[in-house]
């Protein structure tokens, strides 16, 4: 399709949906004035979202649905809201943070990894470094490998830029 937008112009009222949910999770995590433990049980299904987590991916259960229409939307949100509480206790509450540090990375320059791919870094790098490991290990599994490969590889410099304290900000 080259630099044709199969979704159109109209997938952007979705999109902002998707944007306007992240930002209710933030205020709520960040304005609700009980304990980090009640904070976690109540972020899922709280009365003043629009949706609550497991309500919300219904919609995407009953039918295949395209990306940024509405039950894409209600779906990809509710699961955000049921992980956003799960990894909020784990982390946030019951202190496991050790584990996170791979997501830390990737997560201080989201951006960046987001950006990747027009910098080189993303496919071109990796196929030149892992091409013949994906080779080697052949149909199917070599698209796993080579997933793997490309999240090494942007890991790495992000992990570079990290240890550089370098990160971009919007």
């Amino acid at each position: 399709m080259g630099i044709h937008d199969p979704e159109g112009l109209i997938s952007t009222i979705p999109a902002i949906g998707t944007g306007f949910v992240g930002d209710l999770c933030r205020e709520f995590v960040e304005k609700q004035s009980v304990d980090n433990a009640k904070k976690a049980l109540r972020l899922p299904h709280h009365r003043r979202h629009f949706f609550s987590g497991g309500p919300a991916l219904e919609p995407g259960l009953s039918d295949q649905q395209n990306l940024w229409t509405s039950s894409f939307v209600l779906h990809v949100g509710g699961w955000s809201l049921i992980l956003l509480a799960l990894f909020y206790y784990i982390i946030d509450v019951r202190g496991y943070k050790r584990w996170a540090f791979f997501f830390s990375i990737i997560g201080m320059n989201s951006i960046l990894i987001y950006m990747s791919d027009a910098l080189s870094i993303g496919d071109t790098l990796p196929k030149a470094i892992f091409g013949m490991v994906g080779h080697l290990v052949g149909d199917p599994w070599n698209i796993v490998v080579m997933a793997i490969c490309y999240v090494m590889v942007k890991w790495a410099f992000l992990y570079f830029l990290y240890r550089k304290n370098v990160f971009l900000r919007v």
